[in-house]
């Protein structure tokens, strides 16, 4: 064999061991590689996400906005239940809520954070006009979300 008088046994279980070392490296690299990834597709998602959220409540907060929204029966009922000021904060909370609600589900907040913000949703739940609004708009929640807010 050429292989083994060009490097000798000892060359040879060298490179075998050189081989398998390099492999489990590449491996391990890749897995870390697939981990970041992921990791920053979550972080990507709840920044996008938390900029609509806000883009979404200042364009709801306009005279315009309102006054569209006094046109459908839909916001015309809940318009009875708050006023339209009050209508967008509550909704603003709600949706603020449920996005902090995902992130720990997802396991990307200090659990300490989340029990403040799981406590500041029950006190949320204690405030009449917050119940009456939420009431009326937690079948356009997640269902898990629901269950979480109807068990506050």
């Amino acid at each position: 064999m050429v292989t083994t008088t060009l490097f000798g046994a000892a060359g040879i279980e060298f490179i075998y061991i050189l081989t398998i070392y390099y492999t489990g490296a590449l491996i391990v690299s890749a897995i870390l590689l697939i981990i970041t990834i992921k990791k920053n597709r979550f972080e990507g998602e709840y920044q996008l996400y938390s900029r609509i959220l806000d883009a979404r409540t200042k364009l709801q907060n306009t005279e315009t906005f309102t006054n569209m929204a006094k046109e459908s029966s839909l916001y015309a009922e809940r318009f009875k239940l708050v006023e339209p000021n009050e209508y967008y904060t509550i909704i603003s909370l709600i949706d603020t809520i449920e996005f902090i609600f995902r992130i720990n589900k997802k396991k990307m907040i200090d659990k300490e954070l989340w029990q403040r913000w799981e406590n500041h949703a029950k006190g949320m739940m204690t405030i009449p006009k917050f119940k009456k609004v939420w009431l009326v708009t937690k079948e356009f929640h997640t269902p898990d979300f629901v269950n979480f807010m109807d068990a506050l």
